[in-house]
């Protein structure tokens, strides 16, 4: 009787290391980064010209060495117009510091853009990999 009931407690601890050791998270959600950031009132406007601002608040949770936010356009179609790959940037975040993140983006003679995905990354943006995006964002841009 004594081996039944360790063997169903073994079972049953087995069982929650195992439930403990998987994620449910998605790594490029809007929320991925919420143990390393905050980031609050993200905005995008047209400043004219084919010039468009990129605003938010970024507040980060512990040091990080470098954030980097980078910005891809789209049209009303999908196709991406432009990629903006250093929007903005800072060295040497300190937890709990509030950094107010302003990017700027040039898409004159690129198209009218209808959506932007802003990402923000704990290491350097290189080609084209957003997967290690420390935060997503998809604004859905309207006509004035």
């Amino acid at each position: 009787m004594k081996k039944f009931i360790l063997g169903g407690i073994l079972l049953i601890l087995a069982v929650v290391a195992v439930s403990g050791c998987t994620s449910s998270g998605n790594s490029t959600s809007e929320n991925a980064g919420q143990s390393e950031i905050n980031v609050t009132n993200v905005t995008v406007s047209s400043s004219g010209y084919g010039s468009y601002d990129i605003n938010s608040v970024i507040i980060p949770n512990k040091n990080i060495d470098y954030l980097e936010m980078a910005a891809i356009w789209y049209d009303s179609s999908g196709a991406v117009i432009e990629t903006s790959p250093l929007a903005w940037n800072v060295n040497n975040a300190v937890s709990g510091q509030v950094y107010k993140a302003k990017g700027i983006a040039s898409l004159y003679n690129e198209g009218t853009p209808a959506k932007v995905d802003i990402f923000i990354f704990d290491s350097v943006f290189s080609g084209g990999d957003t997967s290690k995006a420390i935060y997503k964002k998809t604004l859905t841009l309207t006509k004035n």
